[in-house]
């Protein structure tokens, strides 16, 4: 009994192998940028880049291997499993523009509306929760220096 799989299926079945590769190489972009822009230690103490370079070598890490050595079986994706993918990408093209506390407060914000099907206000409160989180502890207590956007450039 020979069945056939249909063309689309087919196209869909490297999308996991090629996603793992994308998160290896994101990892290693981002601790490099940790390590050479931010410094990973700097006056005795982590800098602005230990964080991005640790996590980014451990994405790294996971990733390859999650290529090599992973024991589940890829099935296709289908359109809807590729939502988070197409979300994250539109949040980080977002950045240049309003920069990465409010690209992810709003992302948040978002997600839960639309993905999680809540009410309005609590995701507001959520995302408002989060950005104010990120930019507190961050920004302010760990002087992370996040891109700040076009339009907040703009009005200092």
């Amino acid at each position: 009994m020979n069945i056939e799989k249909s063309p689309e299926k087919e196209s869909l079945s490297c999308l996991p192998g090629l996603v793992t590769i994308g998160i290896v190489l994101m990892g290693a972009a981002w601790a490099a940028l940790g390590y050479f822009k931010y410094g990973f230690w700097v006056n005795s103490g982590p800098g602005g880049g230990f964080f991005p370079v640790v996590a980014g070598l451990g994405a790294a890490v996971l990733g390859i291997y999650e290529f090599l050595f992973s024991p589940v079986k890829v099935k296709a994706v289908g359109i809807k499993g590729l939502w988070p993918a197409a979300a994250m990408a539109v949040t980080v093209a977002s950045i240049p523009l309003i920069g990465m506390v409010l690209a992810m407060a709003l992302f948040i914000v978002l997600w839960i509306l639309i993905v999680e099907r809540k009410s309005w206000y609590k995701a507001f409160l959520t995302g408002a929760g989060a950005g104010a989180a990120i930019y507190l502890v961050f920004s302010l207590w760990l002087k992370v220096p996040f891109p700040q956007g076009f339009f907040l450039e703009m009005i200092k």
